[in-house]
Formats: C-alpha cells, sequence, structure tokens
C-alpha cells in the first residue's frame, strides 16, 4: 500500500527520499565520527536479539549470549538487554518481538553481505549494525509519508508538510531516528500513522481487502510495542460525533461481525509467534515480561511526564504546545477525529505516567510521545490552518523557528555528551545552554553542527521550497468549503 501511495503522489515520494537521504546521513556522520560505537545497543539490543537467535545460532534459550554477557556484565538486577534468567537453561526476553519482524529483511541482507564480505556472521558486525541504521531511516521516512497523507486529507499541502516538519526537526524524533534508531518509537510512529490513515478507507469500504490490511497493521503495532493497543480506541472511535452515530456504528459492527471475526482471527495469528515464544520459554501462553516492573495508576506522574525538567515532554519539546492548542480546534478541523483524540490521549497519558519509570529510561526528551505523534500532528495541523492573518503567521514562525534552533541544538549537545542521559535540572539544563552557546560565540559552529544543518539545509531547502510553491487550489478550496 504505501508504495503504491508514493507512486501517486509527486511530493510524497519526494519527502520520503529527502528525509531517507537525510537521517540516512546523519546516521553515517554519527557513526564516523564515533559518538556512539554501535547502532544496536541499550534496548534496541534486546530488541534484536531475536532475530540472530532464529536465523544464526537457533537458540532461542539465549544460551549464545553467555559469552557476550561474560565480556559486557548484566546489571545489578541481572538483566542483560532484556534478558532474565527464567530457568537454569534458558533466558526470557523481556521485550516483544515485533520489531524484530520489521527488522527482517533488513537482518537477511545484512547477514548475506557479510558472508560475501568473508566477516564474521556473528549478528554484530558491520553490515549487521548498517543495516539496522538504514531499517530507521527507511520506517521514519515512511513514517512522514504516512503522517502528511493523513493530514492531506483535511489540511493543505503547506499545513500537511509543515505539521510533519515541525514534528521531524522540532523534536526527539530526530534522534530517534538516526542516533537512538534501534528504540522502538519512530517504527511505531509509523505503524500509528498508517492505521491511521486506512482507518477510515475501512469505514468506507469495509472490504475483506480493508480488513486485512487494518488487521495486519493493528497486530503490528501492538506486537512493536504491547501499550500500543490503545490505538484501537481511536479506531473505534473514529467520526463518532453523537449517541445517534455511536448506536450506528454499534450496529454496523454487529452487521459486519464475520469481518471483525476475520480481522480478529488474521490478528491472532499474526501475534502467535508471541504466545508460542513465551510458551516455549516460560509454560505459560500469556505472561507479563517485565518482571519486577509494574504501573502504579492510582499515583501518576501527568505533571512530570509533561513539565519535568527530567524529561518532561513540553519542557523538552515546547513546539508540542501548540498541539495543547490544537485540542480546542480540532472539532471544526478534523471533526471525525475530535471525539478519538478526546478519548485516547487522557487514557492514553494516564496509562504512561503510571508506568513505575515514567520517563522511560534514558533519553532525550520524553521518547514514548513519539508513538503518538501523528494523533498529535492532527492538532498541530489545526492550529497551522488556523494561523491565516499575517501577524499570527509570523508569531508562529518565529515560535517554532525558535523550538527548531533549540531542538537541534540540544539534540546535538546529546549526541556528544554534552547533555545528560537523565535526571537533568533546571541548573544543568541552563548550564548546557550557556556553555554550548559561549562555546558557539566564541569558536563559531563545530563541524559536527555545522554539518547537521548543512544537511538539513542540503535535503530538506529545495522539498520545502517545491512545498511552498506547489499549486493547491483545488484542495484549498475544498477545505474553505468544508469550514
Amino acid at each position: 500500500m504505501t508504495w503504491r501511495l508514493l507512486r501517486q503522489n509527486r511530493l510524497a515520494l519526494f519527502i520520503f527520499c529527502a528525509v531517507f537521504c537525510l537521517l540516512l546521513s546523519i546516521t553515517t556522520l554519527l557513526t564516523t565520527s564515533n559518538l556512539f560505537s554501535q547502532t544496536i545497543r541499550s534496548d534496541g539490543k534486546g530488541y534484536y536479539l531475536y532475530l540472530p537467535a532464529v536465523f544464526i545460532y537457533h537458540d532461542l534459550t539465549m544460551q549464545w549470549t553467555k559469552p557476550l554477557q561474560q565480556a559486557d556484565p548484566p546489571g545489578p538486577n541481572g538483566e542483560w538487554y532484556g534478558l532474565t534468567p527464567y530457568t537454569e537453561n534458558n533466558y526470557l526476553n523481556k521485550y516483544p518481538i515485533g520489531q524484530a519482524i520489521l527488522w527482517t529483511p533488513f537482518f537477511l541482507a545484512a547477514h548475506v553481505l557479510t558472508m560475501l564480505t568473508g566477516q564474521p556472521a556473528t549478528g554484530f558486525t558491520v553490515w549487521y549494525q548498517a543495516a539496522i541504521g538504514c531499517a530507521a531511516a527507511v520506517y521514519t521516512a515512511l513514517g512522514c509519508v504516512m503522517l502528511y497523507k493523513l493530514l492531506r486529507r483535511q489540511f493543505s499541502v503547506r499545513v500537511s508538510y509543515f505539521t510533519m516538519l515541525t514534528l521531524l526537526l522540532g523534536t526527539n524524533m530526530l534522534s530517534y531516528a538516526t542516533y537512538d534508531g534501534s528504540f522502538t518509537h519512530v517504527y511505531s510512529l509509523f505503524l500509528i500513522a498508517s492505521v491511521l490513515y486506512v482507518t477510515p478507507l475501512w469505514y468506507k469500504h469495509m472490504t475483506y481487502r480493508t480488513s486485512l490490511l487494518l488487521a495486519v497493521l493493528l497486530a503490528l503495532t501492538i506486537l512493536v510495542r504491547q501499550t500500543n493497543i490503545l490505538i484501537v480506541l481511536a479506531v473505534l472511535l473514529w467520526n463518532i460525533t453523537s449517541r445517534a452515530q455511536l448506536r450506528q456504528r454499534i450496529a454496523l459492527f454487529w452487521q459486519q461481525r464475520l469481518k471483525l471475526v476475520a480481522m480478529a482471527g488474521i490478528a491472532a495469528l499474526l501475534f502467535s509467534p508471541q504466545l508460542l515464544y513465551w510458551k516455549y520459554i516460560t509454560g505459560h501462553w500469556l505472561i507479563f515480561s517485565y518482571r519486577g516492573e509494574s504501573f502504579n495508576f492510582l499515583h501518576p506522574q501527568l505533571i512530570n511526564i509533561l513539565f519535568s525538567t527530567d524529561r518532561g515532554a513540553l519542557f523538552w519539546a515546547p513546539v508540542l504546545c501548540l498541539a495543547l492548542i490544537g485540542l480546542v480546534l480540532v472539532r471544526r478541523y478534523v471533526k471525525e477525529w475530535s471525539i478519538a483524540l478526546y478519548v485516547f490521549l487522557p487514557v492514553w497519558l494516564w496509562i504512561m505516567a503510571s508506568w513505575h519509570s515514567w520517563q522511560f529510561g534514558a533519553s532525550y526528551g520524553h521518547r514514548i510521545f513519539i508513538d503518538i505523534f501523528p494523533l498529535l500532528g492532527l492538532a498541530i495541523a489545526a492550529v497551522y490552518s488556523r494561523a491565516r492573518s499575517p501577524v499570527t503567521q509570523k508569531v508562529l514562525l518565529v515560535f517554532v523557528g525558535m523550538c527548531i534552533f533549540a531542538n537541534l541544538f540540544l539534540t546535538y549537545q546529546y549526541w556528544i555528551r554534552g547533555l545528560p542521559i537523565s535526571e537533568t535540572t533546571m541548573q544543568i539544563y541552563l548550564k548546557v545552554w550557556r556553555q554550548g552557546l559561549s562555546a558557539l560565540l566564541h569558536n563559531g559552529l563545530t563541524f559536527g553542527l555545522l554539518g547537521l544543518f548543512g544537511l538539513i539545509g542540503l535535503t530538506l531547502m529545495p522539498l520545502t521550497h517545491y512545498a511552498l510553491m506547489y499549486k493547491d487550489h483545488k484542495a484549498k478550496s475544498e477545505l474553505e468549503n468544508s469550514y
């Protein structure tokens, strides 16, 4: 489906090519600058372990990792990149297998190249590392395309494009597509954007073909990150704006119950590898694999997850404040998604803020919000579409421009380890700015920061010019009439 959409829309194709080239260039720059030793690391290593276990070592008990654990000992809690001893003869990987499924084509290509070039086929040598970096660039670029296509249904080319660009450059999405490309978040973004794009098509046609596609996308979304099951709320509540429509929706589901059963069967079939893995390791079909970790639903850290200097989402990505404003406007500009947003976001935020580690580990900014950028993008696009006066547009341009500069500056500081990966206080935050700006004033742009801005300009400025010049009279007229 995605490649057919790319062929049909030239701007979407240009978005994919430009974003992919940007991300792959940044990843290459980071790798050659030795800013990180391995693309596959931290949590990403846990998600990745399934692939060498299946295709190289043929051992899902993970006994083959013992030499690796001796060279890189587990932490104080006995966990090694998500692996914990379950019995004397096997380890349980707490991470789900969805991301490994998405990586499989890239892994197999890397495995073939490794054997052809005579390198050790351990699963961790250079071709495997490069493959995961490439996969992050591909899925993020596809995620940007699907986000643009989702927004394009209600908004103009300019609004849709600049909303996508705001999220890419004004948040930690850029870092998780490159520096931390082995984490799950940009993959969730792609899948959730695809689910939201297909949802209106499903309700319009509800053929077996569309139902199959939606079932596959939902199953993969949940396999990548199990809390992504909440996106089903947004799917079920699409275009529900009254009680009468809710009753009609229930009647529709009953009328189409055979398709819904078929969808559930397809989703269960796709989820079966995860169930089989749990059964093989633990003897149980369903388990909670995050042993020793839990939710505290009675004491969610709502203020911290949004505003804390220690990875609060709005503190580290103030451009997301536009999404808060946009929530007031979505009922007018994207009415069919309004109830879905108003129900999904509070439930999702409460659950995420209830996790025992509301920061979700060491990171730049709060990484879990990247997953729901397609939904937040609808709210941001509503703000952009509402800003019609020259004064409002200039204020928005200055605010977003400052947010993007701040994000790129702090992203680079994070990459060069000038910014702590956790427990950042206001004093530390201000110190990073003071030292970083002082270095800029006295020494000018460093090669790395200059390279970052240069790559962004080289890859995205031509695309931005094309989007600005794009003739959108028909779409604009249709949008204005709908308002």
